[in-house]
C-alpha cells in the first residue's frame, strides 16, 4: 500500500512539473518572438510609454529616433501610457527597429506610440502574438 502511494505521488509530481515546464516554455516563446509592424506615420522611440519620458536619444541633424512611414519596428508587447490626440493611449514596447537599410540603429528597448505605428491595429488583444506587457 505504501509503495503504491509513493508511485502515485511520484507520477503526480512528474505531471505537475511537466505541465509547469510547458507553460513556462510557452510564456518565454511568446515574449521572445516580437512581431514586425510597418509604421504609418512619423514615429518617435521613447524611454517609456509617454513623450515626457524622453526619446531614447535626442534629435540631432544627422541622428534622430523618429521613424518615417514605411519603416519597421519589432513589437514585443503593448501597454497603456500617454494619450495622444484621438489615437488613444496604447504604446508598443519594441525590441528593434529598421529604417529601411537594416535593423538595430537605436538603443533598444524603447516605446513607440501605437496610434502612429499602425493606428492601434495590433493592440489591446487584437493580435495574440503581441500580448500586454
Amino acid at each position: 500500500m505504501l509503495k503504491l502511494g509513493r508511485r502515485t505521488a511520484s507520477l503526480a509530481m512528474v505531471a505537475a512539473l511537466t505541465t509547469a515546464g510547458v507553460g513556462l516554455a510557452a510564456g518565454i516563446a511568446s515574449a521572445a518572438d516580437p512581431v514586425q509592424l510597418t509604421t504609418n506615420h512619423q514615429v518617435g522611440i521613447y524611454n517609456g510609454p509617454s513623450t515626457a519620458s524622453g526619446k531614447v536619444f535626442p534629435d540631432q541633424v544627422s541622428l534622430t529616433t523618429d521613424l518615417i512611414p514605411g519603416w519597421w519596428v519589432m513589437a514585443q508587447c503593448w501597454t497603456v501610457g500617454e494619450s495622444i490626440g484621438n489615437f488613444g493611449n496604447t504604446w508598443y514596447k519594441i525590441t528593434d527597429e529598421n529604417r529601411g537599410y537594416g535593423w538595430g540603429d537605436a538603443p533598444i528597448p524603447g516605446y513607440v506610440f501605437a496610434g502612429y505605428v499602425d493606428n492601434n491595429a495590433h493592440t489591446v488583444n487584437r493580435d495574440p502574438n503581441i500580448p500586454r506587457c
